[in-house]
C-alpha cells in the first residue's frame, strides 16, 4: 500500500472511530432510562422504599436532564463542545459509581439527578462534535443516521441487559456505565476535535436553574398527593413551581442571553409539536413504568423476562423507521401527529383492558402499537418543531426544546402513574388498570393539541426527517 493510500485510510478509520465513539455515548444515555426501569422492583424491595419514592429514580434523571439541556448547549457553545463532553461523561460515571455503591434512598435519588445533568451536558456536546466533524451534507446525513440507530438500540438493549444485570444485583445497572465510561473518556482524548477558541458570552444559569426546579416542585406537588391526604402540601409544592416557572418566562423575556427564545412558542407548529411531545413523554414514560412494577410485581415474571416483554415496543418503533419518514410528509404533520396520538390511545387503552383481563398476548401487541404510534410522533413532531422561519433561526434551540419538553412530561407522566397506584386502594391487576387509564388521558390531551398545529403539507426533503428525529430524541422510541 503506497503512502498516499495509508494516508487516506487513517483519517477514514479515525472518522469511525469517532462515529463510533459519539454514538455509544448517546446509546448509554438512552440505555439508562430502560435499564433503571427493569431494576425499580429490586430497588424497592432491597431499599424497603414507597412507590411514590421509587418514582424520583427516573423523574430525577428526567428533570435534571430536560432543565439543563438547554443550559448544557449553550456551555458546549461558549467552553467547547469536546471539553464539554469529557466533563459530562466524567459526571454521568461518577454519579453512576454512587449510585451503584448507594446504601440508603436519598443518595441513589442524589446519584440519579447527577446523572441527568451529565447527560444535559453529554448529549448536546456529542451532538455538536458530530455536527461539525461532518460538513458535507452526504457524510452528515450518514453520520445522524447512524448515531440514531445506535442510540435507538440503546431503550431494547436496556431492557434485556436489565434484566440480565439485575439477576446479579441491582447495583449492576448503575456498575455497567462505567466500563463503557471509562473507554469512551479514553477515546475522546485520541479522536475528538481540538475546541475553538473559547468564546465570549453569557451564560443564564439562573434561568436554567429557575425553570429545573420549577419542574421539580411540580413534580413533587403531584407526587405529595399519592402520599399525604393533606392538600396543603401539594398545593404549596405546585403553587411553588407556578411562581417559578413564571419567573423563567419573565427572566428569558428579559435577558440578553436566554436560554430559551421565547418566539419558538409564539409559532403555532413549534408550540403544538411541543405540547403533543409532552404529553406523548408523560403516556410513554408511565406505561413502562407500570409495565415494569405489573410484570414482576402482579405477575410474578422475572427482571429478564420483563425486558423481553418491553422489547416489542422497541420493535414496532424500529419496524416504522424507513415508512414513517415518507408516511409523515404524505400526511403532514397536523395529521401525522392526530394518527400517532391515536395509535398511542389505542395501544394504551389496550394494555388497559389486557391488564385487567390478564392476557399477555394483548399486552405485548398494545406495547408494539404504541411504539408504532411513538415512531410516527417523534418523527412528526421534529417536522413540525423544526420547520418554518422561526425555527431556522434558532434551529438547535428548537431541537432542545423538543427535547427538554419530552423529558419533563417523563417525568410528570411517571409522578402521576405513580401517585394513582398508591392512592387506588384495590388488587395489583385493578391499580394498574386505573393508571394505565390516566397514562391513556395524556394521550388524550396529546391528541387534543394537534389542533394547534397548521395544517400544510409535509418537509419538501422527506428524506432528512428521521435524522431529525435523532437531533432532538436521542433515538428513544
Amino acid at each position: 500500500m503506497s503512502e498516499s493510500q495509508e494516508a487516506a485510510v487513517e483519517p477514514r478509520d479515525k472518522g469511525t472511530a469517532l462515529l463510533v465513539t459519539l454514538a455509544m455515548a448517546q446509546f448509554m444515555v438512552v440505555l439508562d432510562f430502560t435499564i433503571v426501569n427493569v431494576a425499580l422492583p429490586s430497588i424497592q424491595h432491597d431499599m424497603h422504599v414507597a412507590t411514590t419514592t421509587l418514582q424520583w429514580l427516573v423523574s430525577a434523571y428526567a428533570v435534571t436532564f430536560g432543565g439543563f439541556l438547554l443550559l448544557g448547549g449553550r456551555l458546549a457553545d461558549v467552553f467547547g463542545p469536546a471539553r464539554l463532553y469529557r466533563i459530562g461523561l466524567c459526571i454521568f460515571v461518577l454519579a453512576s459509581i454512587s449510585g451503584g455503591l448507594a446504601v440508603e434512598p436519598k443518595l441513589l435519588l442524589a446519584s440519579r439527578a447527577v446523572q441527568g445533568l451529565g447527560a444535559s451536558l453529554l448529549a448536546p456536546a456529542g451532538l455538536s462534535l458530530l455536527v461539525t466533524s461532518w460538513t458535507g451534507e452526504q457524510e452528515r446525513s450518514h453520520a445522524l443516521g447512524v448515531y440514531g440507530a445506535v442510540a435507538s438500540a440503546g431503550f431494547a438493549a436496556g431492557a434485556v441487559l436489565g434484566g440480565l444485570l439485575v439477576e446479579v444485583t441491582w447495583r449492576l445497572v448503575f456498575f455497567v456505565n462505567v466500563p463503557v465510561g471509562a473507554v469512551l473518556l479514553v477515546m475522546s482524548w485520541h479522536l475528538l476535535p481540538a475546541d475553538p477558541p473559547r468564546r465570549s458570552g453569557r451564560l443564564d444559569v439562573p434561568g436554567a436553574l429557575m425553570a429545573t426546579a420549577g419542574v421539580a416542585l411540580l413534580v413533587l406537588g403531584v407526587t405529595l398527593v399519592g402520599d399525604t391526604l393533606r392538600p396543603t402540601q401539594p398545593a404549596i409544592a405546585v403553587a411553588a413551581a407556578a411562581i417559578l416557572l413564571g419567573a423563567f418566562v419573565v427572566r428569558e423575556r428579559r435577558t440578553t442571553a436566554p436560554l430559551l427564545d421565547l418566539k419558538l412558542l409564539e409559532d403555532r407548529g413549534i408550540l403544538g409539536a411541543n405540547e403533543c411531545l409532552l404529553a406523548f413523554g408523560a403516556c410513554n414514560a408511565a406505561a413502562v413504568l407500570l409495565m415494569t412494577l405489573y410484570l414482576q410485581e402482579g405477575r410474578g415474571f422475572s427482571p429478564l423476562v420483563t425486558g423481553l416483554c418491553i422489547i416489542p415496543q422497541a420493535v414496532g418503533a424500529f419496524s416504522l423507521a424507513g415508512p414513517a419518514s415518507k408516511l409523515v410528509p404524505a400526511l403532514g404533520p397536523r395529521r401525522a401527529l392526530a394518527l400517532g396520538m391515536s395509535l398511542g390511545l389505542l395501544a394504551l387503552a389496550g394494555a388497559a383492558l389486557s391488564v385487567w383481563t390478564g392476557t399477555l398476548a394483548g399486552l405485548l401487541v398494545a406495547l408494539f402499537v404504541f411504539g408504532v404510534s411513538a415512531r410516527i410522533v417523534q418523527v412528526a413532531s421534529a417536522l413540525a418543531g423544526t420547520r418554518g422561519p422561526v425555527a431556522a433561526r434558532s434551529e438547535g434551540s428548537a431541537s432542545a426544546v423538543l427535547t427538554a419538553s419530552r423529558q419533563v412530561g417523563s417525568a410528570l407522566g411517571v409522578a402521576v402513574a405513580s401517585a394513582v397506584l398508591v392512592t387506588v386502594h384495590a388488587p395489583e391487576p385493578h391499580r394498574t388498570t386505573v393508571a394505565m387509564l390516566v397514562a391513556a388521558c395524556f394521550a388524550l390531551v396529546g391528541l387534543v393539541t394537534t389542533k394547534v398545529v397548521p395544517s400544510g403539507p409535509g418537509h419538501p426533503v422527506a428524506a432528512r426527517l428521521e435524522h431529525a428525529f435523532h437531533r432532538h430524541a436521542g433515538g428513544m422510541p
